[in-house]
């Protein structure tokens, strides 16, 4: 993932933040990702330290990963507890 890249991501992330991460038509639209694949990336970003964020900002942003993806799994039907 390029600079720019990662820079949209997070970006896109902090405009978001406070919205639960913002629309899955808006995540497709700017970056023609599916929603899980555009919050694994970012959750990517933030473990690898990528973006020069705060503790509590990339807190915050990882929270609102772990709920998208969270709710992501569970709208497929995926049952976590047997993928574990």
């Amino acid at each position: 993932m390029s600079r720019t890249d990662t820079q949209e991501i997070v970006e896109f992330a902090r405009k978001w933040q406070q919205f639960d991460g913002g629309p899955d038509e808006e995540i497709f639209v700017t970056f023609g990702l599916a929603p899980d694949e555009y919050f694994r990336r970012l959750q990517a970003i933030l473990d690898d330290g990528a973006a020069a964020l705060t503790p509590p900002v990339a807190g915050e942003l990882a929270s609102v990963c772990a709920h998208r993806l969270r709710r992501s799994t569970k709208r497929s039907g995926v049952d976590e507890s047997a993928a574990a």
